[in-house]
């Protein structure tokens, strides 16, 4: 499946999603936290989580993708153990600040001068970062963009350098686009601005937000990061999906934390595109039913078919292989 050679390819940034930088990255890097984080709950949540990002291509079809992801596990499992440890992480962190000409007195100083932050962004849906969390602070605008300077640096050819920014404006947080070109959509809404809410009147999580085929979910720390957890039975997994065959895309793969509703399609407005003629604008939706995940057909013009059967519904099973269009589309629930 990869055509290029093994040496050109940065499988951090191809599986976790993480912005170009030292190669290897530290274990802060690699787990998603700030430099010298010394918090275990939140060490240990960064280490499930990663885990949860890249278990879903342990089975990938590229034989040094396997390997890769391999050693990307072990590095998070090396990762937990040095930095749960007080004197390893106290050798590492000497070591890391020496290497990279850090003042680690003066930086962890800033931390704890820092306002609290009372709010965050959860990544519940996209090609990567799903179940990163990034905390808002007073005082600061967070960007959203393609550009290594942005607060959450995220790829693809849907996303602007500068998508758009969240200012904590009159007591709240706004988000703003910021190109006209690449469109902002909340709780399935395009907009230009809005003020951004952590509850839904019906109790069922934060505002969601689209940019770019990622999606967002804005929400007060300490509530749960996947919104409305006591509707949704305990042991639903995680979804990912997975174009195992047909024409080359850029987000080749979807990945989603329940409860979510999602769209597939050829149209701006799907999170997941697939940009191709014999694809409908909204082809399909998957969405969370019960205990399971559900496919349902959208009135698609060449229908879909999951393991050579067209359907209009479908509750997935592990391994399920969707076809729509060129597509065949692999689908994995594993916790």
């Amino acid at each position: 499946m990869d055509q290029m050679d093994d040496a050109t390819i940065d499988y951090y940034t191809k599986f976790l999603g993480l912005p170009p930088g030292p190669r290897p990255p530290s274990y802060y890097e690699l787990l998603g936290l700030e430099m010298f984080c010394s918090h275990h709950e939140r060490i240990n949540q960064a280490v499930r989580k990663q885990f949860r990002i890249v278990k879903p291509f342990q089975d990938h079809p590229d034989r040094r993708s396997r390997e890769a992801i391999q050693d990307i596990m072990n590095e998070i499992a090396t990762a937990r153990v040095v930095l749960v440890d007080p004197e390893r992480k106290e050798d590492y962190d000497l070591a890391l600040a020496s290497d990279r000409k850090i003042d680690r007195d003066a930086q962890l100083a800033a931390l704890v001068a820092a306002p609290l932050p009372e709010f965050a962004l959860t990544v519940v849906a996209g090609p990567s970062l799903v179940g990163r969390t990034v905390e808002l602070v007073e005082g600061t605008t967070f960007t959203i963009g393609s550009a290594l300077g942005c607060s959450l640096p995220v790829d693809g050819s849907r996303v602007g350098p500068r998508h758009c920014t969240i200012d904590f404006v009159d007591g709240g947080w706004l988000l703003r686009q910021c190109d006209p070109d690449c469109f902002v959509r909340v709780n399935d809404n395009t907009c230009e601005e809005y003020a951004l809410a952590a509850a839904q009147p019906d109790g069922s999580g934060g505002d969601r937000i689209d940019v770019g085929g990622y999606r967002l979910l804005f929400t007060r720390i300490g509530d749960t990061p996947a919104g409305a957890a006591k509707r949704v039975t305990p042991t639903l997994p995680p979804l990912s999906m997975m174009v195992i065959k047909g024409p080359s895309i850029l987000a080749a793969v979807l990945n989603a934390l329940p409860p979510q509703r999602i769209i597939v399609g050829h149209a701006e407005t799907a999170l997941w595109r697939l940009p191709e003629r014999l694809i409908s604008g909204q082809h399909f939706a998957v969405q969370t039913l019960g205990d399971g995940w559900e496919l349902e057909d959208l009135e698609s013009k060449n229908g879909t078919a999951v393991n050579g059967k067209r359907v209009l519904r479908h509750i997935f099973a592990d391994r399920d292989v969707v076809t729509v269009g060129p597509f065949d589309i692999l689908v994995s629930l594993r916790a």
